[in-house]
């Protein structure tokens, strides 16, 4: 039998009652959400919400360079953007215990069966066009089973599945360099991304239509989960905020669009689809801060999603959806977006004067704020703070003894630079993003 001092009791009845003390997050709403307007529109300066931010021909020439990269993939001189290092997944799991979606480390057979099955002596093994059939995840091995580093620490497991690059909307024009040793999965690249996805995702293309070229007429999708149809009613795929499809013709009231479906063989044919002007616009949209804080107001309450997954969106998923009806082509992750446009860098500034750097620098809609693996639309100031759109995971948090933790927002916000500040206390540190606020980005400046 262990007898334990008085004194121990007491150390572990404090420790206990300490522990006790520590605020319950799972049932609270962080007070910006509450105190802070979540509408856009909210944020918008009367005088100024219908001025153009961009000259009439500067976003012509930006939504041209758009189209350009969008179509690179069927260029015959394309360069692979995955080619310096497609196989990265492989070089991970050999370094460490990866988990799989059992929470359990993955086992040796497993991790040799995904290694054999990416075929990397072979690469590249392909090099056709082809086109996307629908919404389609960009994988870094040929599965769709989930990898995660260790799921016991914070920010870790799920829901950020490391082989998740990102999502290809329907009607993507794509190079594909090769395949899986099995032929079920196909290595592809885009301008935006690279990556694995089902063969059965795809079509094949010989020689692109003439309405598919940088100068042809396009529309943009505005609303997310637009359903596309032929003209038999048969569905085709559902299409969100961003993507861009070639006109065939137009109506007063309605466009007519080119999607794709995939023959016997798998060759790509193109049908006619009909989308209502409320669902899909003229590509580019003109940037007004009033359009796009109305566009913004689309993605409010959002549930957040790693790399796209599971229908949501992540930070930067949202910051480029944003932006592409446009015609502003940003990066897909944060890191790269937040090199775009004049730099300002805020790491060496107390956050004070990082704060203070943003309200009197930053250009309302036009600025970017970057944390390590964050990204962040700058709107405008709202008593003093500036107020911040986001697609955020959740509030990090560390206890008393040094557990770290989230407080889980998990969707489309705007905040200040100190979200769950509430809370902050002797049983209970929360993160600030202030202090971690790295860089700002004024777009296209």
């Amino acid at each position: 039998m262990i007898r334990l001092s008085r004194f121990s009791v007491t150390i572990l009845l404090l420790v206990l009652s300490l522990t006790g003390c520590q605020p319950n997050l799972s049932q609270s709403i962080v007070r910006d959400l509450i105190l802070l307007p979540q509408s856009p529109l909210a944020y918008l300066q009367d005088d100024d919400k219908q001025r153009p931010l961009l000259p009439e021909e500067k976003q012509r020439e930006l939504a041209a360079q758009f189209l350009e990269e969008h179509y690179r993939p069927w260029q015959t001189e394309e360069k692979r953007i995955g080619a310096n290092h497609p196989f990265w997944a492989i070089d991970w799991m050999s370094k460490g215990e990866v988990y799989a979606a059992n929470l359990q480390p993955l086992d040796a057979e497993r991790r040799e069966t995904l290694t054999r099955q990416a075929n990397a002596g072979q690469y590249p093994s392909l090099d056709r066009r082809a086109v996307t059939l629908r919404r389609v995840d960009v994988r870094a091995l040929p599965t769709h089973s989930p990898l995660f580093n260790d799921p016991g620490q914070a920010g870790q497991g799920f829901p950020f599945d490391l082989l998740q690059h990102g999502v290809l909307p329907g009607g993507t024009p794509l190079r594909v360099t090769h395949q899986s040793l099995d032929g079920d999965w196909v290595f592809v690249d885009t301008a935006l991304l690279y990556g694995w996805i089902p063969l059965s995702q795809l079509a094949w293309i010989d020689v692109p239509p003439g309405q598919m070229t940088a100068s042809a007429r396009h529309v943009v999708i505005t609303q997310d989960e637009v359903p596309l149809q032929d003209a038999n009613g048969a569905y085709l795929f559902s299409a969100n905020i961003g993507t861009i499809l070639p006109v065939s013709d137009s109506t007063l009231s309605s466009d007519t669009v080119l999607a794709p479906v995939a023959d016997l063989n798998r060759q790509a044919h193109w049908v006619e689809v009909t989308i209502p002007h409320d669902q899909a616009e003229p590509f580019p949209l003109v940037l007004t801060p009033h359009k796009l804080a109305s566009l913004a107001e689309r993605f409010m309450g959002q549930p957040y999603g790693w790399g796209d997954s599971y229908e949501g969106r992540d930070c930067s998923g949202t910051i480029r959806d944003l932006f592409a009806p446009f015609g502003l082509w940003l990066p897909r992750n944060s890191a790269d977006q937040a090199q775009v446009g004049r730099v300002v860098p805020l790491a060496e500034q107390t956050p004070k004067d990082r704060e203070r750097t943003i309200l009197t620098e930053g250009r309302p809609f036009l600025t970017l704020i970057q944390l390590p693996g964050h990204i962040m639309l700058y709107l405008g100031e709202y008593k003093g703070h500036p107020a911040l759109l986001h697609t955020f995971w959740g509030v990090r948090t560390r206890t008393l003894t040094g557990r770290e933790g989230r407080w889980i927002v998990g969707k489309t916000v705007i905040t200040t630079l100190q979200p769950g500040a509430e809370k902050n206390g002797l049983f209970l540190t929360i993160g600030s993003l202030r202090d971690r606020a790295m860089n700002m980005n004024l777009l296209f400046d």
